[in-house]
């Protein structure tokens, strides 16, 4: 599940080498044919870390949990929505809440803001 902005930016070191690459501590075995990455538009999710601009890290096929964040392909676009097994809860008015597994596009697996 994606944690809040602190707690990611504490398990996962982000550095480079003499290839290009950028290497982030903690994504070693995402497969990167199955990867792709989207720019977020909004603040719905700024609890994740998430705003207009974030650069979000998406992979097809990953094993979706209750409470995690997916992407869904609407009309062309993508959206982000919260996945959540209790039919109970609704959406609150800012979140999308998604209780169907089978409508996930891609789960996000990282966000990443890049300040100048």
């Amino acid at each position: 599940m994606i944690t809040k902005v602190e707690e990611f930016r504490d398990k996962h070191t982000v550095s480079g080498n003499n290839k290009g690459d950028i290497l982030i501590t903690g994504f070693a075995n995402v497969e990167n044919k199955k990867c792709f990455c989207i720019m977020a538009d909004g603040h719905r999710y700024h609890e994740y870390g998430i705003s207009t601009g974030s650069l979000l890290l998406c992979q097809r096929g990953a094993a979706i949990n209750d409470g995690e964040l997916i992407i869904v392909k609407e009309d062309g676009a993508f959206a982000i929505y919260l996945y959540l097994k209790d039919r109970k809860i609704k959406e609150d008015g800012d979140k999308r809440i998604l209780h169907s597994k089978s409508k996930a596009y891609a789960k996000v697996i990282g966000s990443f803001n890049f300040f100048e």
